[in-house]
């Protein structure tokens, strides 16, 4: 079973295709599953999701489904603009806290970091929405891990004022081994490993790619969910958008092996 998972939106132009494709970088996150065809969070704007995604040779009318993997605007500010360029219906999937509000707080104050759309504003533009809260299986053999347990480690909530209870992966079971899927990772990594792994039954991790929110958190914490990842010996780590620069470095330093950079364009067959 071969698994192909494209970045469209991520923090880092870091591959030479984003030079060639004149792809635009912006803080947020959006991965396309091309099969079966879902998407995976819109990134900030949804500037960035739509000119990545038409010059990558991906339509905005081919996703069959769209997975909300949290309610922050960095993953969600973009379902509009991409909503108005699709000429079909589309099914969104995510928590049912989506609607909640979302707090960041900063020296500055705090800010609303929810989403920037009603329920009405999907319904209008022929969205089939499904809030669920437990796990939701899709097409494909791929489950949006509904609500993740925090009982094998801590949350990396960083300045989010939320305990983002709504953090949601993807699982995708492998004869190889279990590939995950995340949007930020708030809801840290033991956790959704652990519990993909009791989800699924699968025995391993092949892969793992999406935010791991290192950003925020001091070396020894870094160092530790960077050392229980090593430990599940995964082919492949992809650490993107929140998981920041020195966040990578870290994984870098304890994988190099299964170490890769992401940055729009970044694809991976696996």
């Amino acid at each position: 079973m071969s698994v192909r998972i494209t970045i469209l939106v991520d923090n880092y132009a870091s591959m030479p295709i984003s030079l060639r494709a004149r792809l635009l970088a912006e803080w947020g996150f959006s991965a396309y599953l091309h099969e079966p065809r879902i998407l995976f969070d819109t990134g900030l704007s949804g500037y960035a999701l739509i000119n990545n995604a038409r010059a990558l040779g991906i339509d905005p009318d081919e996703p069959e489904y769209l997975v909300l993997s949290h309610r922050h605007l960095d993953h969600t500010g973009g379902v509009i603009k991409f909503l108005g360029v699709r000429s079909r219906p589309l099914k969104i999937v995510a928590h049912e806290n989506l609607f909640a509000r979302a707090i960041s707080a900063d020296e500055k104050g705090t800010i609303d970091v929810g989403v920037n759309f009603t329920n009405e504003d999907l319904r209008r533009r022929n969205v089939e929405l499904i809030l669920i809260r437990d796990p939701y299986s899709l097409p494909g053999g791929v489950v949006v891990s509904g609500e993740i347990p925090r009982k094998w480690g801590p949350s990396h909530a960083g300045g989010v004022g939320d305990a983002v209870p709504d953090d949601m992966a993807l699982y995708i079971d492998t004869p190889r081994g279990l590939v995950i899927l995340t949007g930020c990772g708030h809801s840290g990594p033991e956790n959704i490993v652990e519990y993909g792994l009791q989800l699924t039954g699968a025995e391993s991790i092949r892969a793992i790619i999406g935010g791991l929110h290192f950003m925020g958190l001091d070396e020894d914490r870094m160092g530790e969910a960077a050392d229980y990842l090593a430990s599940k010996k995964p082919e492949l780590v992809v650490g993107t958008h929140c998981t920041g620069i020195v966040g990578q470095a870290v994984i870098w330093e304890r994988m190099r092996n299964s170490f890769a950079l992401g940055g729009v364009g970044a694809s991976f067959e696996i």
